[in-house]
Order: structure tokens, then C-alpha cells, then sequence
């Protein structure tokens, strides 16, 4: 662990005289060295500890920088402060590493609000529109009001356990029936961080005037920062959580599903997919509510899935917008016959963003679909209404971009370059042969 602490900080410590084809090859190289660091057991130390959620969502953290790196060239080619991004997006890849391995609540807590820093340096320094102030804003008052709870909780926490270490913590005897109340004003913050309907405003701001590297860090892993808080916290609170299963699984399920209509009223690529995540959120949320071995396990899944594929998604988004400079869906229409190979991405990510066969997504939803039915099989309705409409604002997404008559102002559209479908590759590789590693009971 330690020697993975001094690689990365040295590529932080260099990413002002560094060039673009060095960090590339270091983060492969480091990708590669965690993936031979994988244990199924716990490796414990005094401050930074390693399991299989702090493993796998590294390992998506460090991928996902790789492809921010490979996606903004453009920014290298114009001399567009290339090396403060490349800085940006190495202190982004310190914080989030040192906020899914360290031991310590305390620790936890500061890093988890220090990985606000760079993504909102990235949406108000590299973002497209004057609005991206706003959007900075909104992102920093819903998290910060929100984390305000966690560190009371945290506080309250240290003195009644007398600790802050992670692995010193459980609730389960040591306090009273009030504490799924307690855990409902803990996990606040992490709502907020997945988004939970009517906390998830903040989101579609953030991700239409954030830069395409912002956006795929959104959804990549930034957005896997809520997930991870609560799967820790339900840790702590062990059998407890079970008390607050049905406010968190209905919150999932009506959430998730109103977001699915909303996502059918959007004309804008990046707005579409954004609300498309706080749907796929909603879901991960109610087979984490249902307190199930499958929901756990099956909400990582659809976590790293999930990742790989929205970040997948806003980057061919950012291909459109590179080219026809709109991202609005009248516009951007009959892309088939003017970038016909880049049309094939489009489908691929389109059924991983539905969960269809061949893709981790599939895998995820599954479990998640399952925990929740052994909760209540009265659900039954709303996840049949959940997957359909998933469908739905998938085929809507496809067919409103790659079909209908082009607009004649974009009819000299020249179709992807190497260095985009190597992006794509990369993000669908994973997506891809994941799906032969999977085991239920690997938690």
C-alpha cells in the first residue's frame, strides 16, 4: 500500500513538468500493479487498510484518470493550461485513492470533501459556458450543507466508541433503537453524493457545464463516493439498517422512476445522461436499502459498471459537441450516415446503459433486482416499470441521435478519430470481460 502512496504522489509531484504520454503509460502501469495487489482478504494497516470495495473502485479510480487524460489531447494540442489540468486531475487521483483506503473516520471525512476541490476547479476552469460558476456553486453548497450532519455524526461517533478506526466500530449492541435515526443523519452526505431524488439538482448543472473529462469523473467514480460511504456506514450500524429498509428502498425505487419520466422530456445529450445516472443511483440505492448479500455485492457491481459505461456515454457526447458544437438532441440528428462507425459506440453503450446481455451492467442490475424482491415482492411492479423505462430513455437517446433527417448545417461531420475509439475501447473493455469475473460471494 505504501508503495503505491509514494507512486502516486510522485506523479502528483511531477505533473508540472511531465508530458502526456508519461502519465498515460504510469497510470496503465499502476492500473496494472493493483490488479496484482488483489486479495480476498482484508490488508490491514495502521492508517490505510484494503478490501475488495477499497480495491475494485481504486482500480476504477485509476482507469477512469487514464481516460481523462486520453479524452483531453485537445487541451495538450491548444495549449489550454494543460499542465495545471494535468496537476487537477493527479490531485483528484491522490484524494479519491487516500478517500477509499484509509482506516480512519476522521481521515475519511476530510478527504471525502478535499475530492470537491478538483472537480469543481475542473468545471469552473474548463467548463464551456459562463453558467459553470453556478453550476461550481450548486455543487459546493448541496455538498458541504449536507456533510455538516456526517461530522457531527462523526464527532458523536469518536466519543461514544472511543475511536475513529474503522474496523473498532460497530453499533449493533452499544446504542439504543433512535440510531436508525442516526444513521439516516449520517449517511445525509452520501445521499447527496449518489445523488437520492430531491437532493440530485445539483447533478445535471454540474455535469452540462463541466468539460467531458469532468463529466466522465462525475460519473466515472465521483458519483461511486456516495455508494461507498453508505456501503462503510452499513457496515458499522450492521443489523440496524434493516429498521430504515423500507424509507431507503421506496426513496430508490419512486426516485429512480420518476427520474426515468424526467429523462424522457430532455433535449440536451450531457442533461439525458445525467439524469439516466441518478436513475441507475436510485437503483443502487434501494438493493443497498434492502440489506441483502446480493443488493451489497450487486450494488458494487453496477458501481464499477456503471462507471465504465456513463463515462463511456458522456464522452461520445463530447465527440458530438466537438464537432457540431451543440449538444442539442434536434440538432445532433442522422448521425448514422455521417459517423457510421462512431453509430456502433453509440448502440454498445446504449444497451450497457439499459443493462442488456454481454455487459456488467446486466450482472449488477440482477442482484440488485433480486435483494430488493426478497425484501418486499410487492416491488415486483415498480421494478418491471424500472427496467422497462430504462429501455426507454436508452432506445430514446440512440434513435434521437442516430436517426431523423441530419440538419444541414452539420452535414460535413468527419467521423471519429484513433485516439476516441481507443478511449471507447478502453472504457468497454472492462465493461465487457468483467462480466466472467463476477461471484456473488466474494463479500
Amino acid at each position: 500500500m505504501l508503495k503505491i502512496i509514494f507512486l502516486v504522489l510522485g506523479l502528483l509531484l511531477m505533473s508540472f513538468s511531465g508530458e502526456f504520454i508519461f502519465y498515460i503509460f504510469y497510470l496503465i502501469f499502476l492500473s496494472f500493479l493493483w490488479l496484482m495487489m488483489y486479495s480476498s482478504n482484508i490488508v490491514s494497516a495502521s492508517f490505510l487498510g484494503l478490501d475488495v470495495l477499497s480495491w475494485f473502485l481504486i482500480l476504477l479510480t485509476f482507469w477512469i484518470i487514464m481516460l481523462m487524460l486520453l479524452s483531453s489531447h485537445s487541451y495538450k494540442i491548444t495549449n489550454f493550461f494543460y499542465q495545471k489540468f494535468c496537476f487537477v486531475l493527479m490531485l483528484m487521483l491522490f484524494l479519491l485513492f487516500l478517500t477509499f483506503s484509509v482506516q480512519d473516520l476522521l481521515s475519511f471525512y476530510i478527504f471525502f470533501e478535499g475530492s470537491l476541490i478538483p472537480i469543481y476547479l475542473l468545471i469552473v476552469g474548463w467548463g464551456y459556458q459562463p453558467e459553470r460558476l453556478q453550476a461550481g456553486i450548486y455543487l459546493l453548497l448541496y455538498t458541504i450543507f449536507a456533510s455538516l450532519p456526517l461530522l457531527i455524526s462523526i464527532f458523536f461517533t469518536g466519543k461514544l466508541m472511543g475511536s475513529y478506526n474503522f474496523c473498532s466500530l460497530n453499533f449493533s449492541h452499544s446504542v439504543p433503537f433512535w440510531v436508525s435515526f442516526w444513521f439516516l443523519f449520517s449517511i445525509f452526505a452520501f445521499l447527496v453524493k449518489l445523488p437520492a431524488f430531491y437532493v440530485h439538482l445539483w447533478l445535471p448543472k454540474a455535469h452540462v457545464e463541466a468539460p467531458v473529462s469532468g463529466s466522465m469523473m462525475l460519473a466515472g467514480v465521483l458519483l461511486k463516493l456516495g455508494c461507498y460511504g453508505m456501503m462503510r456506514f452499513m457496515g458499522f450500524f450492521d443489523g440496524k439498517v434493516a429498521l430504515m429498509s423500507s424509507f431507503l428502498v421506496s426513496l430508490g425505487l419512486l426516485g429512480g422512476l420518476a427520474v426515468s419520466f424526467i429523462c424522457l422530456r430532455q433535449v440536451d445529450l450531457k442533461s439525458l445522461i445525467a439524469y439516466s445516472s441518478v436513475s441507475h443511483m436510485g437503483l443502487a440505492l434501494g438493493g443497498l436499502g434492502s440489506w441483502g448479500l446480493w443488493g451489497y455485492s450487486g450494488c458494487l457491481y453496477t458501481c464499477v459498471a456503471h462507471g465504465l459505461c456513463s463515462s463511456g456515454l458522456f464522452f461520445l457526447s463530447g465527440v458530438v459537441y466537438e464537432r457540431s458544437g451543440s449538444r442539442s438532441m434536434m440538432i445532433n440528428k442522422g448521425l448514422l450516415e455521417m459517423m457510421p462507425s462512431m453509430s456502433f459506440w453509440w448502440f454498445m453503450y446504449c444497451i450497457g446503459n439499459m443493462a442488456a446481455p454481454v455487459v456488467l451492467n446486466l450482472v449488477g442490475e440482477l442482484g440488485l433486482l433480486g435483494s430488493i424482491l426478497s425484501y418486499s415482492f410487492f416491488s415486483v411492479i415498480l421494478l418491471m416499470m424500472f427496467s422497462f423505462m430504462g429501455a426507454c430513455y436508452s432506445l430514446y437517446l440512440f434513435s434521437s441521435t442516430q436517426h431523423g433527417i441530419s440538419y444541414n448545417g452539420i452535414r460535413s461531420l468527419s467521423d471519429g478519430y484513433v485516439r476516441e475509439y481507443l478511449v471507447l475501447f478502453l472504457h468497454f473493455f472492462p465493461l465487457f470481460f468483467l462480466i466472467l469475473e463476477v461471484d456473488f460471494m466474494t463479500f
